[in-house]
C-alpha cells in the first residue's frame, strides 16, 4: 500500500492468504444506494521516460542551449509543494529558492483577488534572477479550476514570447495523467536559453495545469524530464471537484462500533469512475474512481484496535484499487494484496471518526462488481 500525503500510518498487508476467503455476510446498512455511472476513461498511468531532451511523442523538440552548459546532470532532486500541499513536483536540490502560494498574476483577464485563480509553486536557484533574466533556470507550476476554453486557446494567451525568444513549434502533450499542448521557445534574449510551456488537463478536465520550465544547460534539460514525469495536483477542488470527501457517498453512509457482529460487514457495489487517482494523489496511487466516495464509514469505540477495509471483486481476474481518507484527513492507497488483484488497507491503530472510501478500476470504461468488506479480525481478507 502507498501512503499519500499523510503521517498517521495504516500499514500494508503482507501475510499470506488463507485457503478459504472470508464469507460475505450481512450487508453494511446504508442510507442511500446511488449507482455509479459508467464512463469512458482514458489511460491511467504516467508515461515513463517522457523526454524533452530527446523529443516529444509527436515530434522532435529543439534542444539548443548556451555554449557553456553548467553540467550534464544534477546530483540530487527533491520534492517540493506549494503552501497548501496541493501541488507536488520534483526539482533539482540546487533550485533551493522555492515559493508556493496563491496564483495571483495571470494574463487571462481573470480577477484573481487575494486568493488568486488557483495555486502555484516556483523553484529556481534564485527566483528574483529567474524573473528578471534569461540566464537562470527554474520552473513554475500552477493549477486552476477557473480557466475555460481549449488548452490551445489558453496557451495562445499565456505564452506570446516572440519579443524575447524564437518560437520553435507546438507539440501535443500527453503523459498519461495530463493531456494538452506544449510550446517550445529557444534562444531567449539571444543567450541560447530554452523555454517549455505546457498547458494540460486531467482526463476529467476538472482543472487546468500550467508548467513553464526555463533551461540554460544540458543539466536543465534532464531536470525538465524529471519535472514533466513528476508534477501532480493533489485534491484540487472547484467546479467539478475531485476526490471530494464532502460529497454524498455513492452507496451512502454506515456506522459501526468496535466489536460489531457479524464480522466482516459487507456492501455489494461496483468499483470504478472517471477521476484519475494518480492526477490527484500522485506517486504510487493509481486507478479511476468517482469524485464522491463510494462509502462513508463512521467508526467508533476503536480504543486502539485495528480495522481492515478490503474489496473482493466477483471476478477473481478483475484488478481493483482502493483509496481512503481517514479521520485524521490523511490519504491512503492500496492495490494488490494477499496474492490477489484485490486491495486491502489496514489501520493498525484505528481512529474513531469518518473513513471515506473509494474503490477504483485500472481499465478504461470498466465497472467491476464485488463486495466492500470491513473487519476487525485478522483471518478476514481477500
Amino acid at each position: 500500500m502507498a501512503a499519500c500525503g499523510g503521517e498517521a500510518a495504516p500499514s500494508s498487508t503482507t501475510a499470506s492468504p488463507d485457503t478459504t476467503a472470508a464469507p460475505v455476510t450481512t450487508a453494511i446498512p446504508t442510507t442511500t444506494t446511488t449507482a455509479v455511472t459508467d464512463t469512458t476513461k482514458p489511460g491511467d498511468n504516467r508515461a515513463e521516460g517522457l523526454s524533452l531532451a530527446s523529443g516529444l511523442q509527436q515530434g522532435e523538440a529543439p534542444t539548443e542551449i548556451p555554449d557553456e552548459p553548467t553540467g550534464n546532470v544534477y546530483d540530487e532532486y527533491v520534492a517540493i509543494t506549494d503552501d497548501t500541499g496541493i501541488l507536488t513536483v520534483n526539482v533539482p536540490a540546487a533550485w533551493s529558492d522555492v515559493e508556493g502560494g496563491a496564483w495571483v498574476d495571470n494574463p487571462f483577464g481573470l480577477d484573481a483577488g487575494p486568493d488568486g485563480i488557483g495555486v502555484q509553486v516556483t523553484s529556481a536557484p534564485s527566483i528574483a534572477d529567474w524573473n528578471s533574466t534569461w540566464t537562470t533556470p527554474g520552473v513554475t507550476f500552477g493549477a486552476t479550476a477557473l480557466l475555460v476554453g481549449s488548452v490551445e486557446e489558453i496557451l495562445d494567451v499565456f505564452a506570446p514570447l516572440s519579443g524575447e525568444c524564437t518560437y520553435a513549434g507546438r507539440y501535443e502533450y500527453d503523459d498519461g495523467a495530463y493531456a494538452g499542448v506544449l510550446d517550445w521557445w529557444e534562444n531567449c534574449d539571444g543567450v541560447g536559453t530554452a523555454q517549455a510551456v505546457i498547458i494540460a488537463r486531467p482526463p476529467g478536465e476538472e482543472f487546468t495545469v500550467l508548467v513553464a520550465i526555463t533551461m540554460i544547460s544540458e543539466a536543465d534539460l534532464a531536470a525538465a524530464d524529471e519535472i514533466v514525469n513528476s508534477f501532480y495536483v493533489n485534491n484540487l477542488t472547484g467546479d467539478g471537484g475531485a476526490l471530494d470527501a464532502a460529497l454524498d457517498a455513492n452507496y451512502g453512509s454506515a456506522e459501526l462500533i468496535s466489536g460489531f457482529e457479524p464480522d466482516p460487514q459487507a456492501l455489494a457495489m461496483e468499483a470504478g469512475g472517471d477521476i484519475d487517482v494518480s492526477a490527484y494523489l500522485g506517486g504510487e496511487c493509481a486507478g479511476f474512481v468517482t469524485s464522491q466516495p463510494d462509502l462513508e464509514l463512521v467508526f467508533s469505540g476503536a480504543a486502539g484496535n485495528s480495522l481492515r477495509v478490503y474489496f473482493v471483486a466477483d471476478d477473481p481476474s478483475a484488478d481493483t484499487v482502493m483509496v481512503i481518507n481517514d479521520p485524521a484527513g490523511d490519504w491512503w492507497c492500496a492495490d494488490d494484496s494477499y496474492d490477489t488483484f484485490n486491495p486491502t488497507i489496514d489501520f493498525i491503530t484505528a481512529l474513531d471518526g469518518t473513513y471515506d472510501i473509494w474503490v477504483g478500476t485500472y481499465e478504461t470504461g470498466a465497472l467491476i462488481p464485488g463486495n466492500l468488506l470491513v473487519t476487525e479480525l485478522d483471518a478476514n481478507h481477500p
